[in-house]
């Protein structure tokens, strides 16, 4: 399946996750704070590039009918400046990735969470 990247997009604050193809365990990653998603990309191509990514998954923030908001513009909009920089994006929904316990980086664990579901969809 190859080394996987996970990231819970936002319009400040991105959960991040990794996962290796030996180990097959989502790890978070620190949350990325950005200001523009030009910086956002950058930082996501840094650590694409270093961890040797095959698949970089972006949660899909479906609205609880299914339907697509504005936030989802927003993420396919960041996820088009990676694919312009040659990074295949996969899409999951986020839905229900979002109830960490308060003690936890909820933007972490979303992106954990992305890599589990990707996992059981495709195992």
């Amino acid at each position: 399946m190859g080394n996987l990247l996970a990231l819970d997009v936002g319009s400040k604050r991105t959960g991040i996750a990794f996962c290796s193809d030996q180990t097959g365990v989502a790890v978070s990653l620190e949350t990325i704070k950005h200001n523009s998603i030009e910086a956002l990309a950058e930082s996501v191509l840094a650590i694409y590039h270093d961890r040797n990514i095959s698949t970089l998954l972006c949660g899909l923030p479906l609205l609880p009918t299914g339907e697509e908001g504005a936030q989802v513009v927003f993420v396919r909009g960041f996820a088009a400046l990676l694919e312009n920089e040659g990074v295949v994006v996969e899409f999951v929904d986020e839905r229900y990735t979002s109830d960490a316990p308060a003690s936890v980086d909820k933007d972490a664990s979303a992106a954990c969470k992305l890599i589990l579901t990707y996992q059981e969809r495709n195992s």
